[in-house]
């Protein structure tokens, strides 16, 4: 079976946590004297396995909890990330208690997924697609409580989409929907409400009921964008690649009138990794020689860096799975 592709240093010091004692008005000395601890500094984190690093602030709302890079697969525990070797992707929920691994291999002629309690390391097999179908790109609802894959066949050279996989994370079960007249590169992730799915058709984006049904089609709008949500915190806007008719490469569209609510000036990424907050994504963008993961603006203003590293690590396919704590 497929290797789940990825899609990716340059920072210094540590975090130091400090008690700073703020002087105070002689009139409130009867209350005592007033301590504020402050906030911690940003920490720069290497990832294990390559040369990246990561900058976070114990403030993000969004930290990276796995990664992977060429056929390699990390996940976040506790300070540290620890390689998983039976695994080709992990994704974790949203709120960070469970995550679903897809296995390097088929078991007993099936694909199948691993439910992970990460406070216990426990798992849970669970099979979705008989061989020689895939089922892969894990996507999380944003409740935790379901799971939605890609299910691929080989046609020629070449994967095609066939439908999905829901995978529901508290019966511990998994149903696969044949999806007809599918696009054959269309990847499904959940809308933003959790009841349908939407992956990318003929240019636009179509919303399918969980048994398969289709519900809407947004025409025009170019295929969704990467990351784990392709939808903004409040469910109004999604985010796509821009259709070719733009000049400007990422485009936000009301999800209920199906309009243009913003076009991305200014910016040519490489890769989208999602939605930060209601007016900011993550971007991957090329800088000076080397790649950085950015925060963006609507207008295209780049307001943090996020990571940094070089051509050679984007050349590795990396990519990072930011959850929502």
């Amino acid at each position: 079976m497929p290797v789940t592709p990825g899609i990716h240093r340059l920072f210094g010091c540590l975090a130091v946590l400090a008690l700073v004692i703020v002087p105070v008005p002689a009139a409130a000395h009867a209350a005592g004297p007033a301590i504020v601890e402050s906030a911690a500094a940003p920490v720069d984190i290497v990832l294990p396995g390559t040369r990246v690093t990561v900058r976070e602030d114990s403030k993000d709302a969004l930290r990276v909890t796995s990664y992977s890079f060429g056929k390699m697969t990390y996940l976040r525990r506790g300070a540290g990330f620890t390689r998983q070797n039976a695994y080709q992707e992990i994704t974790v929920a949203p709120k960070g208690k469970k995550a679903l691994a897809v296995p390097t291999s088929y078991q007993s002629g099936y694909d199948s997924v691993v439910l992970l309690d990460l406070a216990t390391s426990k798992g849970t097999r669970i099979r979705t697609v008989r061989k020689p179908l895939v089922a892969h790109y894990a996507h999380w609802n944003r409740n935790g409580g379901k799971a939605v894959l890609t299910v691929e066949r080989k046609s020629g050279s070449a994967w095609v989409t066939s439908g999905f996989v829901v995978v529901d994370a508290v019966a511990k079960t998994a149903r696969t929907v044949t999806v007809a007249n599918v696009d054959k590169a269309a990847r499904f992730r959940w809308s933003s409400d959790g009841v349908d799915v939407v992956a990318e058709h003929s240019g636009g984006t179509r919303f399918y009921g969980q048994d398969g049904a289709i519900r809407r089609t947004l025409a025009k709008t170019g295929r969704p964008a990467g990351g784990e949500d392709a939808f903004t915190p409040s469910g109004r806007g999604l985010m796509t690649w821009c259709p070719s008719s733009h000049t400007e490469h990422v485009c936000v569209w009301d999800r209920t009138s199906g309009k243009l609510a913003a076009k991305v000036p200014g910016i040519k990424p490489k890769a989208l990794w999602g939605w930060w907050d209601e007016k900011h994504f993550i971007a991957v963008i090329p800088a000076s020689g080397h790649y950085q993961v950015v925060l963006s603006t609507l207008k295209g203003k780049t307001t943090r860096v996020l990571a940094a590293f070089s051509a050679a690590d984007w050349s590795g396919k990396l990519y990072l799975g930011y959850t929502r704590k």
